[in-house]
């Protein structure tokens, strides 16, 4: 990774004023500025302790604050909930903590997360009303999956527990988003790809979304949900 130093700012800005004076587009445009002025509101991302401010942050820095028409993060972390007092206490079971945020759709929460996803709004429907998207910011607990690896959907979601429910589509997305960990590179060893049993193909029901890392980009995609896997495991979440 590159090291961010005072040299390089100042190399930048004598590029940028090399630049104006022989009459080339201002290196500094709207969408830079608009950039540092979204990551420096309510501060760096990372500053915080509070995990609901830090979900909270970085789903601002992505841009999902402005997609919905907050003008500050603190606007932004009005509209977050408390995390329930449950969450404070560790749970071996769904160690992982997730905000997910349903506000903007998952198409346009896959583009500006940078994940491949070739489908819309409609690619994916809930397998069943158990799995029906929330309307509003919600906090979650779960598993990624890794303990279910070389396990097909169809098995995992037939064997969970009665208080256990396969994550969708939209919730694998935002666990990633919080928790790049949860998948990772499918060509190495020890890879693992999140199989998210919550949502079907909507033309094809027998195929369920799955979200993995190929080329070090994630990618929401969908597979058969018959066939077990070595790499794949499904995720689930605990429904209080």
């Amino acid at each position: 990774m590159t090291q961010f130093s005072l040299d390089l700012v100042s190399q930048l800005t004598e590029i940028h004023n090399a630049g104006v004076r022989r009459g080339k587009p201002d290196l500094v445009g709207d969408a830079v500025v608009e950039l540092i002025s979204r990551l420096t509101s309510g501060g760096v991302a990372g500053k915080f302790d509070d995990i609901r401010e830090v979900q909270a942050k970085r789903y601002w820095d992505l841009g999902v604050g402005r997609e919905l028409g907050f003008s500050s993060f603190e606007a932004y972390l009005a509209s977050i909930p408390q995390l329930p007092t449950a969450f404070n206490v560790d749970n071996t079971e769904f160690p992982i903590r997730v905000l997910v945020e349903t506000r903007i759709g998952l198409k346009r929460l896959c583009e500006i997360g940078n994940i491949a996803f070739e489908g819309n709004d409609e690619t994916f429907i809930a397998y069943d009303e158990r799995y029906s998207e929330f309307k509003q910011p919600t906090w979650i607990r779960i598993q990624d999956g890794r303990k279910n690896r070389n396990r097909s959907v169809k098995d995992c979601r037939k064997n969970f527990a009665k208080y256990e429910r396969g994550l969708t589509a939209l919730r694998g997305v935002c666990a990633y988003l919080q928790h790049a960990e949860v998948v990772s590179e499918w060509t190495k060893d020890g890879a693992h790809v999140m199989d998210l049993s919550g949502s079907v193909l909507s033309e094809i029901r027998g195929f369920a979304a799955f979200l993995g890392v190929d080329e070090g980009r994630a990618k929401l995609y969908w597979h058969w949900l018959d066939f077990a896997r070595s790499k794949y495991g499904s995720a689930s979440s605990r429904e209080c």
